[in-house]
């Protein structure tokens, strides 16, 4: 089914990004420049001469092997153009550094700069993911499988690793011991808790985020919108009458599960009708989401439509709604924020959003290999759009019950 982009939030007024008028760069005239010694002369680089010194990093460090990748690898990882790169490396040819093109041969360091046996020999230090899941998603999997080709292009690994440190209050102690345990080149948090963020962003670790950050946490991170994605569900929602929304989501307050909840209120308000925003809670296992359906579907004034966040509460949810005699949409609509391959198979189709899983994929590759390789990422931050993909679970609302506004939280207890 063809997918319909999202475009950001259209509730705000300015656009996404500004184009910012660069400075005067006429620079000093020839005649200013006889007053100043030549060393404090600024110098002007090319990215060319920035993908050579790139590249004579890489060589000094044991980055890359005796012979060259080919040029497609090489601007992969380098992030250049074709032509930057050829450039590149007729510098360090004519520096002595690789040898000269040759039809049919790939290039070679000169055995003067090859860096020392040991350096060589030494296996490059891992790319560690954290995430608190013992077994990874599948659909995580495939969206850190561009990072796990490239760095084993490097001769490193992609090692998970599911620490019991998720849950804790003040995990510092806990992560000084993993990170003093397992020397790693840099660091992928997934689903990790605030505490952590800040710890890791207060040592300075080369670390990246495969999620959003929370405020005030300054480090690089790529990922979905789930924000533009509540918004417009909620914009769907709103034009086919519904006024009482609950959104099922997981116990912990995460950046993005709060985006979503924002973005589904600012969508009534732009639709200009009253809405009532019911937030459930799950704690990821099929008992707790069932006993949020229960609470949901047992109150008054119940929802007549429910936002998912995580593809698996899908099936539980179908299983609770059939084994109940419910009907979808007919006596409740369904939309879910996530996806997951099997969706597919479902018929009538669901109504779910889902990112572009290559370049999602190649967006985190690229800077999760800078961080490793330079200890820092120079590429902006993401979020990725998303794609709505119509189904058949959204419908009209049922009006049949009285509606309210506002937002409701449910005890800990109701769940």
């Amino acid at each position: 089914m063809k997918g319909l982009q999202i475009q950001p939030d259209t509730a705000r007024s300015t656009p996404a990004f500004t184009a910012v008028a660069s400075s005067d760069d006429r620079g000093i005239g020839a005649e200013s420049c006889e007053n100043f010694p030549a060393e404090q002369l600024p110098k002007r680089t090319s990215l060319v001469h920035a993908t050579a010194a790139a590249l004579k990093e890489w060589i000094n460090r044991g980055v890359l092997g005796e012979v060259l990748p080919g040029e497609l690898e090489l601007k992969s990882r380098l992030g250049v153009g074709r032509d930057t790169l050829r450039l590149a490396l007729k510098l360090l040819a004519e520096d002595g550094w690789v040898s000269s093109a040759t039809q049919g041969q790939q290039r070679r360091i000169r055995p003067e700069h090859l860096p020392s046996r040991i350096t060589t020999l030494a296996t490059p230090l891992p790319v560690t993911f954290l995430s608190p899941y013992p077994v990874e998603h599948r659909q995580t999997l495939l969206e850190m499988d561009d990072t796990q080709l490239r760095l084993t292009g490097q001769g490193r690994r992609l090692q998970f690793i599911s620490p019991d440190v998720f849950h804790l209050k003040n995990p510092d102690g806990r992560l000084e011991h993993l990170v003093r345990t397992h020397p790693s080149a840099a660091w992928v948090l997934y689903a990790s808790s605030e505490p952590m963020q800040r710890w890791f962003d207060q040592k300075g670790l080369p670390t990246f985020l495969f999620e959003a950050p929370f405020p005030g946490v300054r480090l690089p991170y790529v990922a979905p919108d789930w924000g533009a994605a509540a918004f417009h569900a909620g914009i769907q929602l709103a034009r086919q009458g519904h006024r009482i929304v609950g959104i099922l989501e997981y116990q912990e307050r995460r950046p993005g599960l709060i985006a979503q909840e924002q973005a589904l209120e600012r969508a009534f308000a732009a639709a200009g009708v009253p809405g009532r925003l019911l937030v459930f809670k799950d704690d990821r296992t099929p008992a707790s989401v069932g006993r949020s359906l229960e609470a949901a579907f047992n109150i008054s004034q119940r929802p007549t439509a429910l936002v998912l966040t995580r593809a698996a509460q899908l099936l539980t949810c179908y299983s609770w709604l059939v084994s109940r005699g419910i009907r979808v949409p007919a006596d409740i609509s369904i939309v879910c924020l996530d996806h997951d391959a099997w969706f597919d198979d479902f018929h009538p189709a669901i109504s779910h959003y889902r990112s572009d899983t290559k370049f999602l994929s190649r967006s985190i590759a690229e800077r999760v290999v800078e961080l490793a390789v330079t200890g820092r990422v120079t590429r902006r931050s993401i979020r990725v759009p998303m794609e709505f993909y119509p189904g058949a679970t959204v419908g009209p609302a049922r009006q049949d019950r009285k509606q309210e506004t506002g937002t409701i939280r449910l005890p800990a207890r109701a769940i």
